[in-house]
């Protein structure tokens, strides 16, 4: 089966689902979130299932064993869909698992597929919005002035 088939077949997959797999949204404070610290902490491996999922190992910070989840997390109709079998992304749709991959993504060490293109981003594209990304992450207000060679300027 060729790569293009395989994006293909997924794509349709999803399409044919009931009820569209989930955007994923950021919850409020989730840069301070246990999810988010055990995504950068904990031991862990991610590696392709198919164009759409992943295959996440993470384990705990403070234990070594590791744990299989597959995760759902790929461009769909120009968002950024994500989707785990986990507890934790069932009841309050944001995991570990989930933030890892976003974690890897960001930093340009995962290649998302876009279901639509056929294309493969290694890190999110310039035209992806995702609000509650920036939401807990920047002041829209700096404090201080900041200062320019022309003078300071708010």
């Amino acid at each position: 089966m060729s790569a293009e088939t395989a994006v293909e077949e997924h794509r349709e997959q999803i399409a044919n689902r009931l009820g569209e797999p989930d955007r994923l949204q950021f919850p409020t404070g989730w840069a301070m979130s246990t999810s988010w610290r055990r995504a950068q902490a904990a031991p862990s491996q991610v590696g392709a299932a198919n164009p759409a999922e992943f295959d996440v190992l993470l384990g705990y910070v403070d234990d070594d064993g590791l744990a299989k989840h597959r995760v759902l997390f790929a461009l769909y109709e120009g968002e950024l869909v994500a989707e785990c079998e986990c507890d934790g992304y069932r009841f309050r749709g944001w995991c570990a698992h989930v933030a890892l991959l976003w974690w890897k993504w960001s930093r340009e060490d995962l290649a998302v597929t876009d279901l639509d293109a056929g294309r493969t981003h290694l890190s999110p594209p310039w035209w992806l919005s995702i609000d509650d990304a920036e939401r807990d992450r920047v002041d829209t207000e700096p404090d201080q002035p900041v200062a320019a060679d022309g003078g300071t300027e708010r």
